[in-house]
């Protein structure tokens, strides 16, 4: 297969301009597509966001470091030479790094006087930057050049390095003609459901929903084996679904709809990716089943609820629930060192990515009684009743909901998610914005309507939060 690989030429530019010539003689002379700044049209987005999505589309990036640190980008103070190279290594992007050594600046000053060289010659020098991005660059693998006629010959060896350890090591995604048919490892499904699982935990999906994901997919690969991934059409996936439902038994149309939208998702990937044309879930019609609509426990309903509860960890629990909105699995992940007393306030991980609530005057009380009563030294919010203690379980708290629900009137199921549905209805009622809302529960909308401007912090929430709520 003919692969050529996109490579992503970074170096402060005004001083560069023959070096970067040089490295792009390079590139094309190993039949290979450069990209860099100097190629891309005016848009809407920030020179940052456009630099991001043009790095991760590319195979490599290729640098080229000079004398001088560059312009620098406002919000993290760094220049964007320095911010490409580490966003490359982030994303796992291999890097191919120049330097220019003493002689080669001190050549080309040499030959053109006013041209700025070296740092210390800018308007508002950033020395210490520089001098710590180079040692950065300099303590994994370069090649230090003396003469401009070196790059080229350095870049065009090291993509055949790059080439040669492709199929064992980088399976880099590249370019092909259209007409050239990708080897069956990069066509193959378990190849695919790899790079997808991987992609989406880059984007910050939660593990809970990734190990879904992979459950679901490693069946589907399970099944069709050593069928190629665009192979598969509509009937093979009505095929699959077939299966799935007859041999495990499956009689919920709701989990049906899961699987199959577990497998549009995939699809969707692959076509995004230009792995395949057209996604063949598409054509499935989705598993009609009756939604439940859930709003949340009304006035009554909680009070009965609190009368019920019988121990100050029953209570406590109640309490975190309604003021944070928190999920179950959050739940049992909260620590006491995630409290901060003094501003009401509790830190959440979800999965990765942290968020700021808050604590209502009624949590506050009874989350306190209840740690009096404690006596562990354990840094969990919430702790087995009985010895040896430990840190509480999702079942367990299922359970206790069950048992306090179980001391009421109330018929209708109860489950931890209620209570989140409950804070999402009574900050609304109380006019509340709906990206406020979707902010301290930690959702991320991309709808447009309800965009989230701002972060909620210990800084700011009570400025953005008034007055405290207490519910």
């Amino acid at each position: 297969m003919n692969k050529k690989l996109q490579v992503f030429v970074s170096s402060t530019y005004l001083d560069l301009k023959n070096e970067r010539q040089k490295a792009v003689e390079g590139i094309l002379r190993s039949k290979h597509i450069p990209a860099g700044m100097e190629l891309f049209i005016p848009s809407d987005k920030t020179q940052w966001e456009i630099i991001k999505e043009w790095i991760k589309d590319s195979d490599l990036l290729l640098l080229i470091l000079g004398g001088r640190y560059g312009s620098i980008e406002p919000d993290s103070g760094k220049s964007y030479t320095h911010l490409e190279y580490e966003f490359a290594l982030s994303n796992n992007i291999p890097v191919i790094a120049i330097v220019l050594n003493a002689q080669f600046l001190a050549n080309k000053k040499s030959k053109k006087i006013e041209l700025k060289v070296y740092e210390h010659e800018g308007e508002n020098p950033s020395l210490e930057k520089y001098n710590s991005f180079k040692e950065i660059v300099m303590s994994n693998l370069v090649s230090v050049v003396e003469d401009i006629n070196q790059i080229s010959t350095e870049v065009s060896l090291a993509l055949q390095e790059f080439m040669r350890k492709d199929d064992s090591e980088y399976h880099f995604r590249g370019w092909v003609r259209g007409k050239e048919r990708p080897n069956p490892i990069e066509m193959s499904i378990k190849h695919n459901i790899n790079n997808y699982i991987d992609d989406k935990k880059r984007q910050g999906l939660v593990k809970k929903t990734l190990d879904s994901y992979l459950s679901e997919l490693q069946i589907f690969q399970s099944h069709y084996k050593s069928i190629l991934i665009d192979e598969i059409d509509t009937a093979k996936i009505k095929e699959f679904l077939r299966y799935r439902e007859d041999n495990y038994s499956i009689s919920s149309k709701l989990t049906m709809e899961n699987i199959r939208s577990i497998l549009k998702t995939f699809f969707d990937w692959l076509v995004q990716e230009d792995i395949i044309d057209s996604n063949p879930v598409n054509k499935v019609k989705p598993y009609k089943f009756q939604k439940r609509v859930n709003q949340g426990l009304n006035n009554t309903e909680i009070k009965e609820i609190r009368n019920a509860c019988e121990t100050p960890r029953e209570r406590a629990l109640l309490e975190i629930l309604l003021s944070t909105g928190c999920q179950l699995s959050e739940l049992g992940e909260i620590y006491l060192r995630d409290i901060d007393w003094s501003n009401k306030t509790i830190n959440i991980d979800s999965g990765g990515s942290n968020r700021v609530t808050f604590l209502t005057p009624t949590a506050e009380k009874y989350l306190n009684y209840y740690l009096k009563t404690r006596n562990d030294n354990l840094d969990n919010l919430f702790v087995t009743e009985r010895r040896p203690y430990r840190q509480i379980g999702q079942r367990a708290i299922q359970r206790e909901i069950v048992k306090i629900v179980s001391r009421t009137n109330i018929s209708k199921n109860i489950s931890p998610r209620t209570f989140r549905d409950t804070f999402a209805r009574i900050m609304l009622d109380r006019g509340y914005q709906l990206n406020l809302v979707e902010e301290l529960l930690g959702y991320h909308s991309k709808s447009g309507r309800t965009v989230t401007y701002f972060k909620i912090t210990n800084g700011n929430i009570w400025e953005i939060i008034k007055p405290r709520p207490n519910f």
